[in-house]
């Protein structure tokens, strides 16, 4: 069963209403952004979000994500190169696109009695730490990260995109195109696919203000 709408409204009304504070934090650190928005999922049920997020990804992440990504990522693993997805999203949202990837390192939660904590069962791979994960996992699996191709659109990934040897900006932001163009890094441009319905992310039931 999806989360009501009136619990949904609620919890959107929050947010925006909150939205001033947390995009000041996202500036100043995304983990510390990422940790306080998450502390939103308390007491959410585990199963049904779980559940949602499936849902999630036939309604919205294959009708609007980026075709020529996905066919970048089975490229590269007919290639025979090792893929791993890197990202700051919770497991459950992006679980259905586990099967792309040979490892997906991402956030999660913590669970209790069949709901979220609402706290973060390890730090979010953002920022530095995600160049630092990257360097870990190659070593781990011997290989090279000099010899490494990284994707990424936000200068907070700038860490990442410096330690590889082939950094690619994708759709980025203007901070990132303009050190992109600057370093010679490769600039691509990728278009999602069209159509497909306006559907929100899956969202904690609201449990008081």
């Amino acid at each position: 069963m999806e989360v009501d709408r009136a619990n949904t409204a609620r919890f959107v009304g929050r947010v925006l209403r909150q939205a001033p504070g947390l995009l000041s934090l996202d500036r100043r650190d995304r983990g510390d952004f990422l940790r306080a928005f998450y502390r939103r999922y308390t007491d959410a049920p585990v199963q049904q979000l779980r559940d949602d997020g499936w849902e999630l990804f036939s309604d919205l992440l294959l009708a609007r994500s980026f075709p020529a990504g996905i066919e970048r990522v089975r490229a590269h693993r007919k290639l025979g190169h090792r893929t791993v997805l890197l990202t700051g999203a919770l497991d459950f949202v992006i679980e259905p696109l586990r099967p792309l990837f040979d490892d997906v390192l991402c956030a999660s939660l913590g669970e209790r009695r069949g709901a979220f904590t609402g706290e973060l069962t390890e730090v979010p791979p953002t920022g530095e730490a995600r160049a630092l994960l990257l360097a870990e996992y190659a070593a781990a699996h011997g290989a090279s990260i000099s010899e490494a191709v990284a994707y990424a659109d936000s200068a907070s990934d700038l860490p990442m995109l410096e330690a590889v040897g082939y950094p690619v900006a994708v759709n980025p932001e203007p901070k990132l195109a303009a050190l992109a163009r600057r370093r010679g890094w490769l600039v691509e441009h990728w278009s999602r696919s069209p159509g497909g319905p306006k559907r929100l992310l899956p969202l904690p039931v609201d449990v008081g203000s």
